[in-house]
Protein backbone atom coordinates (compact mmCIF):
# COMPACT_ATOMS: atom_id res chain seq x y z
CA UNK A 1 0.00 0.00 0.00
CA UNK A 2 1.70 3.31 -0.87
CA UNK A 3 1.62 5.44 2.03
CA UNK A 4 -0.68 8.30 2.36
CA UNK A 5 -0.27 11.76 1.13
CA UNK A 6 -2.42 14.41 3.24
CA UNK A 7 -2.80 17.69 1.35
CA UNK A 8 -4.64 20.49 2.95
CA UNK A 9 -5.84 23.77 1.98
CA UNK A 10 -6.26 26.71 4.50
CA UNK A 11 -9.02 28.83 3.23
CA UNK A 12 -10.09 32.10 4.54
CA UNK A 13 -11.70 35.23 2.21
CA UNK A 14 -9.68 35.08 -1.02
CA UNK A 15 -12.03 32.70 -3.21
CA UNK A 16 -10.83 33.64 -6.55
CA UNK A 17 -8.14 30.55 -7.01
CA UNK A 18 -9.12 27.98 -4.66
CA UNK A 19 -11.31 25.84 -7.47
CA UNK A 20 -7.62 25.93 -9.55
CA UNK A 21 -6.03 24.95 -6.37
CA UNK A 22 -8.37 22.00 -5.51
CA UNK A 23 -8.27 21.06 -9.20
CA UNK A 24 -4.42 20.45 -9.26
CA UNK A 25 -4.98 17.89 -6.68
CA UNK A 26 -7.49 16.36 -8.71
CA UNK A 27 -5.18 16.22 -11.12
CA UNK A 28 -3.01 14.33 -9.57
CA UNK A 29 -2.00 10.77 -10.54
CA UNK A 30 -0.49 9.21 -6.63
CA UNK A 31 -3.35 6.85 -5.84
CA UNK A 32 -3.46 8.10 -2.21
CA UNK A 33 -4.29 11.06 -1.24
CA UNK A 34 -6.73 12.71 1.64
CA UNK A 35 -7.25 16.43 0.67
CA UNK A 36 -8.75 18.66 3.55
CA UNK A 37 -10.32 21.71 2.76
CA UNK A 38 -10.52 23.97 5.25
CA UNK A 39 -12.88 27.60 5.97
CA UNK A 40 -11.49 29.92 8.15
CA UNK A 41 -13.43 32.72 6.53
CA UNK A 42 -16.76 32.14 7.82
CA UNK A 43 -17.96 31.72 3.96
CA UNK A 44 -20.86 29.54 4.85
CA UNK A 45 -21.45 27.46 2.06
CA UNK A 46 -19.45 28.47 -0.72
CA UNK A 47 -15.87 26.94 0.21
CA UNK A 48 -17.56 23.54 0.41
CA UNK A 49 -19.26 23.73 -3.04
CA UNK A 50 -16.17 24.67 -4.47
CA UNK A 51 -14.60 21.89 -3.45
CA UNK A 52 -17.53 19.59 -4.02
CA UNK A 53 -17.56 20.91 -7.68
CA UNK A 54 -13.55 20.65 -8.71
CA UNK A 55 -12.89 17.60 -6.54
CA UNK A 56 -14.33 14.37 -7.95
CA UNK A 57 -13.09 12.08 -4.85
CA UNK A 58 -13.75 11.91 -1.26
CA UNK A 59 -12.61 14.75 0.89
CA UNK A 60 -12.14 15.99 3.95
CA UNK A 61 -14.02 19.69 4.97
CA UNK A 62 -13.88 21.40 7.87
CA UNK A 63 -14.96 25.15 8.97
CA UNK A 64 -14.20 26.63 12.07
CA UNK A 65 -17.08 28.61 13.72
CA UNK A 66 -15.42 31.79 13.94
CA UNK A 67 -11.83 32.67 12.57
CA UNK A 68 -8.45 32.38 13.92
CA UNK A 69 -4.96 33.19 13.66
CA UNK A 70 -3.20 32.20 10.35
CA UNK A 71 -1.02 29.89 12.46
CA UNK A 72 -3.36 28.28 14.62
CA UNK A 73 -5.06 27.50 11.49
CA UNK A 74 -2.17 25.65 9.59
CA UNK A 75 -1.48 23.68 13.08
CA UNK A 76 -5.27 22.92 13.06
CA UNK A 77 -4.68 21.50 9.78
CA UNK A 78 -1.49 19.40 10.84
CA UNK A 79 -3.38 18.40 13.59
CA UNK A 80 -6.18 16.75 11.46
CA UNK A 81 -4.21 15.20 9.45
CA UNK A 82 -4.29 11.79 9.30
CA UNK A 83 -1.52 10.65 6.19
CA UNK A 84 1.98 9.61 6.12
CA UNK A 85 3.06 12.88 5.12
CA UNK A 86 2.05 16.65 4.81
CA UNK A 87 1.76 19.53 2.18
CA UNK A 88 0.48 22.54 2.95
CA UNK A 89 -0.85 23.97 -0.46
CA UNK A 90 -2.04 27.98 -0.35
CA UNK A 91 -5.50 28.24 -1.29
CA UNK A 92 -4.17 30.75 -4.61
CA UNK A 93 -0.94 28.53 -5.28
CA UNK A 94 -1.32 24.35 -7.56
CA UNK A 95 0.69 21.73 -7.83
CA UNK A 96 1.95 20.81 -11.06
CA UNK A 97 1.11 17.11 -12.37
CA UNK A 98 3.20 14.61 -10.73
CA UNK A 99 4.00 16.79 -8.00
CA UNK A 100 2.43 14.06 -5.34
CA UNK A 101 4.40 10.71 -7.03
CA UNK A 102 7.86 12.47 -7.28
CA UNK A 103 7.86 14.16 -3.94
CA UNK A 104 6.75 11.04 -2.36
CA UNK A 105 9.10 9.13 -4.20
CA UNK A 106 12.37 11.20 -3.81
CA UNK A 107 11.67 11.15 0.12
CA UNK A 108 11.16 7.59 -0.06
CA UNK A 109 14.60 7.03 -1.77
CA UNK A 110 15.88 9.20 1.00
CA UNK A 111 14.68 8.31 4.36
CA UNK A 112 17.31 10.13 6.75
CA UNK A 113 15.98 13.43 5.03
CA UNK A 114 13.42 15.46 6.89
CA UNK A 115 11.51 16.83 4.02
CA UNK A 116 11.28 17.25 0.03
CA UNK A 117 11.40 20.67 -2.15
CA UNK A 118 10.84 20.80 -5.15
CA UNK A 119 11.09 23.90 -8.18
CA UNK A 120 8.93 26.58 -8.32
CA UNK A 121 7.29 28.43 -10.71
CA UNK A 122 5.79 31.84 -10.48
CA UNK A 123 2.16 32.75 -11.25
CA UNK A 124 0.57 35.74 -11.98
CA UNK A 125 -2.84 36.84 -11.82
CA UNK A 126 -3.71 35.61 -15.42
CA UNK A 127 -1.73 32.37 -14.95
CA UNK A 128 1.47 33.28 -16.56
CA UNK A 129 4.45 32.04 -15.90
CA UNK A 130 6.56 34.85 -14.47
CA UNK A 131 9.71 33.22 -13.08
CA UNK A 132 10.56 29.60 -12.14
CA UNK A 133 13.63 28.37 -10.41
CA UNK A 134 13.97 25.85 -13.35
CA UNK A 135 16.54 28.33 -15.31
CA UNK A 136 19.09 28.71 -12.11
CA UNK A 137 21.98 26.39 -11.03
CA UNK A 138 20.17 23.28 -9.43
CA UNK A 139 21.23 22.77 -6.01
CA UNK A 140 22.65 18.94 -5.49
CA UNK A 141 19.94 16.13 -4.61
CA UNK A 142 20.49 15.48 -1.23
CA UNK A 143 21.75 18.53 1.22
CA UNK A 144 22.53 18.33 5.10
CA UNK A 145 20.37 20.57 7.07
CA UNK A 146 23.24 23.15 7.57
CA UNK A 147 24.39 22.97 4.23
CA UNK A 148 20.66 23.80 2.59
CA UNK A 149 21.04 26.30 4.84
CA UNK A 150 23.40 28.12 4.26
CA UNK A 151 22.79 27.69 0.34
CA UNK A 152 19.40 29.29 1.11
CA UNK A 153 21.01 31.55 3.57
CA UNK A 154 23.38 32.86 0.85
CA UNK A 155 20.97 33.05 -2.07
CA UNK A 156 23.32 30.55 -4.10
CA UNK A 157 20.25 28.43 -5.66
CA UNK A 158 17.79 32.13 -5.80
CA UNK A 159 14.95 29.73 -4.09
CA UNK A 160 11.46 31.51 -4.42
CA UNK A 161 10.11 29.98 -1.21
CA UNK A 162 9.11 26.79 1.55
CA UNK A 163 5.28 27.30 1.47
CA UNK A 164 4.79 23.59 0.04
CA UNK A 165 6.77 20.95 0.66
CA UNK A 166 6.15 17.69 1.70
CA UNK A 167 7.90 15.86 4.89
CA UNK A 168 6.56 13.16 7.30
CA UNK A 169 3.30 14.51 9.73
CA UNK A 170 4.80 12.71 12.54
CA UNK A 171 7.96 14.60 12.14
CA UNK A 172 6.44 17.48 11.53
CA UNK A 173 4.60 17.13 14.88
CA UNK A 174 7.15 16.19 16.89
CA UNK A 175 9.24 19.88 16.70
CA UNK A 176 5.83 21.63 17.26
CA UNK A 177 4.59 22.45 14.00
CA UNK A 178 3.90 26.01 12.64
CA UNK A 179 5.86 28.41 15.00
CA UNK A 180 3.51 31.01 15.96
CA UNK A 181 4.69 34.75 13.99
CA UNK A 182 2.85 37.53 13.80
CA UNK A 183 0.63 37.08 10.56
CA UNK A 184 2.60 33.51 9.56
CA UNK A 185 5.32 35.55 8.14
CA UNK A 186 8.51 33.16 7.59
CA UNK A 187 6.91 29.80 9.37
CA UNK A 188 7.27 27.72 7.00
CA UNK A 189 10.98 28.87 6.51
CA UNK A 190 11.51 28.53 9.98
CA UNK A 191 9.37 24.98 10.45
CA UNK A 192 11.63 23.61 7.92
CA UNK A 193 15.10 24.65 9.25
CA UNK A 194 13.94 23.08 13.13
CA UNK A 195 12.52 19.88 10.88
CA UNK A 196 16.29 19.87 8.85
CA UNK A 197 19.06 21.08 11.12
CA UNK A 198 20.00 17.45 12.44
CA UNK A 199 18.77 15.38 8.80
CA UNK A 200 18.49 16.77 5.42
CA UNK A 201 16.33 18.02 2.50
CA UNK A 202 15.73 16.25 -0.55
CA UNK A 203 15.53 18.78 -3.51
CA UNK A 204 13.10 17.14 -6.20
CA UNK A 205 13.46 18.81 -9.69
CA UNK A 206 10.87 16.40 -10.84
CA UNK A 207 8.48 18.28 -9.27
CA UNK A 208 7.22 21.93 -9.43
CA UNK A 209 5.12 23.94 -7.14
CA UNK A 210 2.90 26.69 -8.40
CA UNK A 211 3.60 29.89 -6.40
CA UNK A 212 0.71 33.10 -7.31
CA UNK A 213 2.45 36.26 -6.47
CA UNK A 214 0.52 39.57 -7.11
CA UNK A 215 -0.38 42.84 -5.46
CA UNK A 216 -3.04 41.42 -2.92
CA UNK A 217 -1.21 37.97 -2.66
CA UNK A 218 -0.53 37.34 0.78
CA UNK A 219 3.31 38.43 0.95
CA UNK A 220 2.50 41.52 -0.70
CA UNK A 221 -0.06 42.37 1.50
CA UNK A 222 0.84 42.20 4.99
CA UNK A 223 1.52 45.10 7.18
CA UNK A 224 5.45 46.46 7.71
CA UNK A 225 4.72 46.75 11.58
CA UNK A 226 3.58 42.72 11.04
CA UNK A 227 6.08 41.99 9.17
CA UNK A 228 9.03 43.12 11.50
CA UNK A 229 7.32 42.06 14.46
CA UNK A 230 7.39 38.51 12.60
CA UNK A 231 11.47 39.35 11.84
CA UNK A 232 12.13 39.30 15.55
CA UNK A 233 9.92 36.41 16.36
CA UNK A 234 12.13 34.48 14.06
CA UNK A 235 15.22 35.98 15.65
CA UNK A 236 14.05 34.84 19.01
CA UNK A 237 13.11 31.47 17.25
CA UNK A 238 16.61 30.47 16.40
CA UNK A 239 17.65 31.10 20.30
CA UNK A 240 14.81 29.28 21.68
CA UNK A 241 13.88 26.19 19.30
CA UNK A 242 14.34 23.04 21.87
CA UNK A 243 16.17 21.51 18.69
CA UNK A 244 17.85 24.83 17.22
CA UNK A 245 19.52 24.91 21.27
CA UNK A 246 20.10 21.31 21.33
CA UNK A 247 22.00 21.40 17.99
CA UNK A 248 23.87 24.64 18.82
CA UNK A 249 24.82 23.07 22.20
CA UNK A 250 26.58 20.26 20.62
CA UNK A 251 27.84 22.07 17.00
CA UNK A 252 28.15 25.48 18.01
CA UNK A 253 30.56 26.57 15.06
CA UNK A 254 28.16 25.03 12.83
CA UNK A 255 25.21 26.45 14.27
CA UNK A 256 27.17 30.13 14.18
CA UNK A 257 26.80 29.29 10.30
CA UNK A 258 23.87 28.37 10.05
CA UNK A 259 22.41 31.35 12.58
CA UNK A 260 24.30 34.06 10.39
CA UNK A 261 22.84 32.68 7.19
CA UNK A 262 19.46 32.61 8.79
CA UNK A 263 19.86 36.03 9.61
CA UNK A 264 20.85 37.04 6.38
CA UNK A 265 17.75 35.73 5.15
CA UNK A 266 15.34 37.41 7.73
CA UNK A 267 16.99 41.06 7.71
CA UNK A 268 17.46 41.09 3.97
CA UNK A 269 13.88 40.13 2.99
CA UNK A 270 12.84 42.72 5.48
CA UNK A 271 15.10 45.63 4.15
CA UNK A 272 14.08 44.85 0.53
CA UNK A 273 10.14 45.25 1.37
CA UNK A 274 10.88 48.08 4.05
CA UNK A 275 12.82 50.03 0.67
CA UNK A 276 10.65 49.26 -1.73
CA UNK A 277 7.17 48.06 -1.24
CA UNK A 278 6.71 49.73 2.07
CA UNK A 279 8.10 53.53 0.73
CA UNK A 280 5.41 53.94 -1.41
CA UNK A 281 2.49 52.88 1.34
CA UNK A 282 3.76 54.80 4.77
CA UNK A 283 3.86 57.96 5.76
CA UNK A 284 7.51 58.95 5.43
CA UNK A 285 7.75 59.36 9.75
CA UNK A 286 6.40 55.70 10.16
CA UNK A 287 8.37 54.10 7.33
CA UNK A 288 11.73 55.96 8.65
CA UNK A 289 10.76 54.26 12.03
CA UNK A 290 10.36 51.34 10.86
CA UNK A 291 13.48 51.08 9.17
CA UNK A 292 14.27 51.08 13.03
CA UNK A 293 12.51 47.87 13.72
CA UNK A 294 14.93 45.54 13.35
CA UNK A 295 17.38 44.87 16.49
CA UNK A 296 21.19 45.46 15.74
CA UNK A 297 21.86 43.66 12.91
CA UNK A 298 25.47 45.17 11.62
CA UNK A 299 24.88 44.44 7.83
CA UNK A 300 21.01 45.85 7.68
CA UNK A 301 21.81 49.13 9.59
CA UNK A 302 24.49 49.15 6.85
CA UNK A 303 21.69 49.20 4.30
CA UNK A 304 19.38 51.07 6.08
CA UNK A 305 21.02 54.19 7.61
CA UNK A 306 22.00 54.78 4.14
CA UNK A 307 18.52 54.70 2.81
CA UNK A 308 17.43 56.52 5.45
CA UNK A 309 19.66 59.51 5.16
CA UNK A 310 19.12 59.79 0.95
CA UNK A 311 15.78 59.89 1.53
CA UNK A 312 15.71 63.06 3.68
CA UNK A 313 14.21 66.03 2.23
CA UNK A 314 16.77 68.17 2.56
CA UNK A 315 20.06 65.91 2.46
CA UNK A 316 19.20 63.63 0.56
CA UNK A 317 19.85 65.27 -3.18
CA UNK A 318 22.61 67.13 -1.96
CA UNK A 319 24.24 63.69 -1.06
CA UNK A 320 23.38 62.25 -4.00
CA UNK A 321 25.22 65.01 -6.03
CA UNK A 322 28.25 64.40 -4.13
CA UNK A 323 28.19 60.57 -4.46
CA UNK A 324 27.76 61.55 -8.44
CA UNK A 325 30.59 64.05 -8.51
CA UNK A 326 32.59 61.48 -6.47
Amino acid sequence: MPATVTVAIPVYKRLTYVAQAIRSVAAQEYPAIELIVSDNGCNGDAVLNIARANYPRPFVFRQNPASVPIVPHFNQLLAAASGDYFVLLSDDDELAPGYLTAMVAALEDHPDAAAAISRVEVLDEQDRVVGSTADRPLPPRVMSGPDWIRRWGYNEHKFVCFTTNLARVAELRAVGGYPDFDGGNGVDNALLVALSIERGIVYCHEAIFRHRIYDTSFGKSVSVASLARASRQFLAFLDCHPALRSYARRHPREWASCRAAITRVIWTTYYGRWRQLYRGRERYLAWLKAGFALPFIPAYYRRAIPEMVYSLPAIGPLARRRLAVR
